[in-house]
């Protein structure tokens, strides 16, 4: 009896160090993952300004598109429209 408790503790020592280290190797693992996905999408996230679609009216400062040679609130004609 006495060499049964002595292979079971043997055996639960063996047991309780492999859970121990696979639950270490599996946090490693998810940590190594975190940082490489962190990693990947820092490249991901620089972006070009886009071109401006919008100006402001001069006279009645309401947003109008770019390329509008009147105002459609104010119908007033606009600088650039003058020049052409």
């Amino acid at each position: 009896m006495k060499k049964f408790f002595e292979e079971f503790k043997e055996f639960a020592s063996s047991f309780l160090s492999d859970v121990v280290n696979f639950i270490f190797m599996a946090f490693v693992l998810f940590c190594l993952l975190k940082a490489i996905n962190k990693l990947t999408s820092i490249g991901h996230k620089v972006e070009e300004p886009k071109a401006p679609t919008t100006k402001k009216c001069p006279f009645c400062k309401t947003e109008i598109d770019i390329e509008a040679t009147r105002c459609p609130h104010c119908t007033s004609v606009l600088e650039e429209a003058k020049k052409d």
